[in-house]
């Protein structure tokens, strides 16, 4: 108790106070001792860590940030070589301790600045006070204290047997002892009981956790399956698609030979009706499968639609040959006309008739070259744009073919 409260003070009132009585200069003597060891080790260790942070050469060493700290140390290593010399004799004598406790207190204070400041002042203005002090207490030491000291080694007179520090009753030490205990064990207790809560919030923890990877762990299966299920009705269609454009293809192609034959024989037979032409028109466009969304692009990357068809063949009825065959056929009934009676009705009738079917005919045959120019032009304009589109498309592949 008694180091306890000491060693708050200062190293200097430390050795005022071992005047007190022969208890408190044993105690007093021995944290002295301790202290002046305390302080050499320190600052060795301060030592050495800045002079291994020093460049080798004793040039660079000059204008190294550090070089302050260097030489406010070799300063001190010194005044601590010259007080270790002083007093170590006789204090492994055990005949005095190390009495200057102010000189430890200005060796602490001197140390903190240089371990704390990063540019510490110059050696001469931190040191000036060390030295001083330091020099008088040798001086003090080697004048008045160690004449004495001398003689005494060389009469041989042993030093007193050192007292006890304390004295505590057994009793005492018991209760002391079992209080400590005592309070161990509620500490330990209380650190128990927390340690368990822990455990316990951390289990409940965990079980939640598990609870929602299982329920991620069962969604990810759900998922995979419609995934799987969807890729099937995918191929499926794709399928489906496959087998529609073959046979779609096939009623074409096959379309398109009997469609061009009924064409003809309905416009060379039935020319009542002004849509007659038109019928089979439909059935001459050869279609082409690339414009399906069916198969692969250039590159050879991913599906994709072809959006450029090629150019659709149009068989076109002829406007020569139906208009010669409407005109020799209204020439021919109007010959056989008038080359009957003139004077009958029958037979005016009949002028009358063929005239207006020829006039018919005649406006059939306009409407659809018409319609054939307008197609005719829209195709051109079509035309033009897709092979704009391709030429873009190609000089687009030979660029990356580049690349």
């Amino acid at each position: 108790m008694v180091e306890k409260v000491i060693s708050y003070l200062s190293y200097d009132e430390i050795a005022k106070n071992r005047l007190v009585s022969r208890a408190f200069n044993e105690i007093c003597m021995r944290m002295l001792n301790r202290g002046f060891l305390m302080i050499e080790r320190r600052h060795a260790l301060a030592l050495k860590s800045v002079k291994a942070q020093l460049p080798r050469r004793e040039s660079e060493r000059r204008y190294h940030p550090l070089a302050r700290h260097c030489d406010i140390l070799t300063s001190i290593e010194t005044r601590i070589s010259m007080l270790n010399m002083t007093y170590s004799k006789f204090i492994d004598t055990g005949i005095c301790c190390f009495i200057p406790g102010k000189v430890i207190d200005e060796i602490r204070r001197v140390l903190t600045i240089v371990e704390t400041s990063k540019t510490p002042p110059r050696a001469h203005e931190v040191l000036q006070e060390l030295r001083d002090i330091s020099s008088m207490a040798i001086e003090h030491f080697d004048d008045k204290i160690s004449p004495d000291f001398r003689k005494r080694l060389q009469e041989g007179v042993a030093p007193p047997p050192p007292r006890p520090s304390h004295a505590v009753f057994p009793p005492l030490a018991v209760r002391q002892e079992m209080l400590l205990l005592r309070r161990r064990s509620v500490l330990s207790a209380k650190l128990s009981l927390y340690l368990a809560a822990q455990h316990k919030k951390f289990l409940k923890q965990m079980s939640q956790y598990e609870r929602l990877a299982a329920r991620q762990r069962k969604t990810i299966r759900d998922l995979s399956k419609r995934q799987r299920e969807q890729d099937a009705a995918i191929a499926d269609l794709k399928k489906r698609i496959e087998e529609c454009d073959i046979k779609y293809s096939e009623l074409t192609h096959t379309n398109q030979a009997v469609g061009g034959k009924a064409m003809a024989v309905t416009a060379a037979s039935e020319g009542s009706t002004p849509s007659q032409p038109l019928r089979h028109f439909g059935s001459q466009i050869k279609l082409d499968l690339s414009v399906l969304p069916i198969g692969t692009s250039k590159r050879g990357q991913t599906p994709m639609p072809n959006i450029k068809p090629r150019k659709p063949l149009i068989k076109l009825p002829s406007l020569a040959d139906e208009g010669a065959a409407s005109f020799a056929s209204s020439a021919s009934a109007a010959s056989s006309a008038f080359s009957a009676s003139p004077t009958s009705s029958a037979s005016a009738n009949s002028c009358v008739s063929a005239g207006t079917r020829a006039r018919s005919a005649a406006a059939r045959i306009r409407n659809i070259a018409d319609e054939v120019r307008h197609l005719t032009r829209a195709f051109e304009e079509g035309k033009l744009k897709r092979q704009l589109a391709h030429s873009e498309q190609e000089a687009g592949g030979k660029k990356l073919k580049r690349d």
